[in-house]
């Protein structure tokens, strides 16, 4: 190849570095962001239609202490409120005992195993599921609740739920495609040096003092906190979003891995979770992992395709499998990205990467 033929590839290449695909991966978090914002927007005008899944229920058991007893349909399995909503259950491993029922609200308390609820549209009624000390609140969604010993389950499919719990003092969004397991573990008792007073204003306790640091960019002061605390990750996408990103920004990109991994073990139906899986590849990428980063960037591809990052991860992918000595597959992903993107601007990288220049 000639020298000036060397020199346009390398300018070629120098338009896609690290710091445009950072850039490539705000675009797509401010478009999810705003794709959420109006979803949103819609949950709050809409009704409550809701599928709800929540741990079992019991269609015959004896009056409670207050009176109220379960309320049982002609169905076998199946609960059908008096405004619309229905409950089916198991009747042979499920207790659920509907606590009020009026116009504007409907509190349901489940008892033991598992149910589905199906809630119909009021906007003008609230609509709760009672589950130990945890309180789900319907936003417009199909979920799970399931009674786990002291702790409740929730998995949202899609749409959002509200989760309250500590007399309502602590709560959390979940989002579809999310799970969490409430409520969360507290946070440790505060220390002497915690507790210490510094120019008389006590120190905050260590979910702010988190919360306020990422707000403000201080990513090695939140890992500081996050490090001794490690129940403030969480158990929701934004918030393993959030701490994988105070790892890697804090240079520690290791760290950074586990998060990404359970988005995309745990979420892989959330919007993000290919955002999630591209910047795991790019982290593997960094650490050295490189069959593991390879592994993920095709994985970008196959589970989530057409995502916005499916180019670069491509490239990526390409990249990975020549750095690995691997040209038969180097070239065959080459190849593919000629098909999949005649007119890519990044072709000349891409032969590059397969030794085809």
């Amino acid at each position: 190849m000639r020298n000036d033929r060397r020199i346009e590839l390398e300018r070629l290449n120098l338009g896609w570095n690290d710091a445009r695909t950072e850039r490539l991966l705000a675009r797509v978090k401010t478009r999810i962001g705003r794709r959420a914002r109006v979803r949103r927007g819609l949950l709050a005008s809409a009704a409550l239609t809701s599928v709800v899944c929540i741990a079992a229920v019991a269609l015959r058991s004896p009056p409670s202490s207050n009176g109220l007893t379960p309320v049982a349909a002609a169905t076998p399995g199946l609960i059908r409120l008096v405004e619309g909503s229905e409950i089916r259950v198991d009747p042979a491993t499920s207790e659920v005992r509907v606590l009020e029922e009026q116009p504007s609200r409907v509190r349901v308390e489940a008892i033991r195993g598992r149910a589905q609820f199906s809630v119909v549209p009021n906007p003008a009624r609230s609509f709760e599921v009672g589950a130990g000390s945890v309180t789900v609140k319907v936003v417009g969604t199909e979920f799970l609740v399931e009674r786990r010993a002291d702790k409740t389950y929730v998995e949202v499919s899609r749409g959002k739920v509200a989760v309250s719990w500590g007399g309502g003092e602590e709560h959390a969004f979940v989002a579809g495609g999310e799970s969490g397991l409430f409520p969360r573990p507290s946070e440790p008792a505060a220390t002497d040096e915690d507790a210490r007073v510094r120019g008389g204003v006590r120190a905050q306790p260590p979910s702010l003092a988190y919360r306020a640091r990422v707000g403000s960019h201080d990513y090695r002061g939140a890992y500081a906190i996050l490090a001794h605390h490690p129940a403030l990750a969480g158990d929701t996408v934004q918030e393993l979003l959030v701490a994988a990103d105070v790892a890697r920004l804090s240079d520690h990109p290791a760290e950074a891995v586990p998060y990404l991994q359970r988005i995309v073990r745990e979420h892989p139906r959330d919007e993000r979770a290919h955002q999630a899986a591209f910047t795991l590849g790019r982290t593997l990428s960094g650490l050295g992992r490189t069959r593991e980063a390879m592994s993920m960037f095709g994985r970008v591809r196959s589970d989530w395709p057409g995502n916005p990052l499916a180019e670069d991860a491509l490239v990526r992918q390409t990249e990975a499998a020549g750095a690995l000595g691997e040209l038969a597959t180097a070239r065959r992903l080459a190849g593919e990205y000629e098909r999949d993107y005649p007119t890519g601007q990044r072709r000349a990288e891409v032969r590059r990467h397969a030794r085809l220049e």
